[in-house]
């Protein structure tokens, strides 16, 4: 009897092995990047990559025994959760209010031992902060939310005295690229057009963060005006109606011509 039980069980774990979880991880996109947009110091970048991204990002590493069901599930089950409440790899596309809360939340849940969570340094050591670690996550996640804060405050895209920022040729280019795309049968309706135009105008969009080479306050007036087109780009890419396709059209063609009213290549 014990056999046969055994026999049953030993049956039942080869069974469940063909049952596998899908470990591809989502494209990632550097632009909405939490450490990309933050920029910071290298340890703390090192702390986040370490103990948090893993699973908090669509830059997640399986370990060996995700190959192995049921555990399998339980790992790809805790990675979903976990990027659910909080994935660093979307960053840019939460609103102000929600980088807030969710800055609180991770000082808090460090603050008290919460994050990393034990199960996960059993088998991460790497993943385990020190007291020192600790403090200095928590303090640049506070120093990061006052910063956040204090620049909501002041950041509003102008002129540099009154003349315009000086961009790089590409990034200009990229920009008419852009207009060309939006301007083509803009009289076309059809949710295809619109998310194909999303598409091609995100295309454009990771072409420019790639190509830009300015610095300083040109740099940071740039990123004002590109930021919220990204949120535009990705939702034409999935509008769902068209007349919500028709008004991000409107709305990111008036955004695409004031880019002359600050900004002339060098």
């Amino acid at each position: 009897m014990k056999k046969k039980i055994l026999y049953g069980l030993l049956i039942i774990v080869i069974a469940i092995q063909f049952f596998r979880i899908d470990k591809t991880n989502p494209k990632i996109n550097i632009a909405d990047d939490f450490i990309e947009i933050t920029e910071p110091p290298r340890e703390i970048a090192s702390i986040l990559k370490s103990s948090c991204y893993d699973c908090h990002s669509n830059e997640s590493n399986y370990p060996w025994y995700s190959n192995i069901a049921p555990v399998s599930w339980w790992v790809k089950h805790h990675i979903d959760e976990a990027q659910e409440e909080l994935n660093f790899s979307k960053w840019s596309t939460y609103d102000v209010k929600k980088k807030d809360h969710k800055l609180e939340e991770m000082a808090e849940e460090v603050e008290e031992g919460e994050m990393p969570l034990n199960e996960y340094t059993w088998t991460h050591a790497e993943a385990k902060l020190s007291a020192e670690q600790q403090t200095a996550l928590i303090n640049w996640i506070k120093e990061t939310r006052k910063a956040a804060k204090s620049k909501k405050k002041e950041e509003k895209l102008h002129l540099n005295d009154g003349e315009k920022w000086s961009a790089n040729s590409e990034t200009t280019a990229g920009i008419k690229r852009m207009l060309a795309i939006i301007n083509n049968e803009i009289k076309d309706v059809s949710l295809v057009a619109f998310n194909t135009k999303g598409e091609d105008l995100n295309k454009e969009m990771k072409t420019i963060f790639t190509e830009c080479t300015m610095e300083g306050k040109p740099h940071d007036q740039l990123h004002l005006f590109l930021i919220p087109l990204v949120k535009q780009f990705r939702g034409l890419k999935n509008v769902e109606t068209e007349e919500e396709g028709v008004k991000l059209q409107e709305g990111i063609l008036t955004h695409l011509n004031k880019y002359a009213d600050f900004f002339e290549s060098e």
